[in-house]
């Protein structure tokens, strides 16, 4: 027992005993203060300086996306420009071979040389005859027969599968109703026209 009334006379004296403050034996309480207003007024300058800083970014990273936009600007119209003279070249190059189509450029459309070749080859094959001994293909029969219109070759036989031209039926004009052509008579219309007491 004895024991513990001396651990319990110890812990009496203990409690007495104030608390050791956390921060330490050497505070001042003014200094600290004076640290708090410093760093508060620190740390409002450095958020200035962070403001300023990124409105400087943000200018710089819109002075480079106009230089790129002007810059992508720039590259659209040579790439338009290159491609149109590469039209152009591959124009005289295929007017080379047909000048019959001076002046025809605009119908000679088309991605590549092939393509306006293939055209340009079309186009003047339009209003010839074909040559002997050459396949016929469609587009040259129905040209053929539209540059005769009564359907008919030049001695007079019609040709097979195409219709001849229909005669116009002059009997039915404006006024009349489709009755029988009465043959133009002048001294029937003139007997008529005398009176009957001559």
């Amino acid at each position: 027992m004895a024991d513990t009334a001396k651990d319990a006379s110890q812990e009496s004296t203990e409690e007495q005993k104030p608390a050791a403050p956390p921060w330490g034996d050497d505070f001042d309480a003014e200094r600290a203060w004076n640290l708090v207003q410093n760093l508060r007024s620190e740390k409002d300058s450095l958020k200035g300086e962070l403001a300023t800083a990124r409105q400087k970014i943000q200018e710089i990273e819109a002075g480079e996306s106009d230089g790129l936009k002007e810059l992508r600007t720039r590259a659209e119209a040579a790439e338009a420009r290159a491609k149109k003279a590469e039209h152009e070249l591959t124009l005289s190059k295929v007017l080379k071979d047909f000048p019959a189509l001076e002046g025809f450029e605009d119908l000679l459309t088309g991605d590549d040389e092939e393509a306006i070749r293939s055209k340009a080859e079309r186009l003047a094959a339009i209003g010839k005859k074909p040559e002997e001994g050459a396949p016929k293909d469609g587009a040259q029969e129905e040209q053929k027969g539209g540059n005769d219109p009564d359907g008919q070759e030049p001695d007079g036989e019609q040709k097979p599968g195409l219709p001849a031209k229909p005669e116009a039926d002059l009997s039915l004009t404006p006024g009349h109703g489709g009755e029988e052509k009465v043959a133009f008579d002048p001294a029937a219309i003139a007997l008529a026209a005398r009176p009957a007491s001559l």
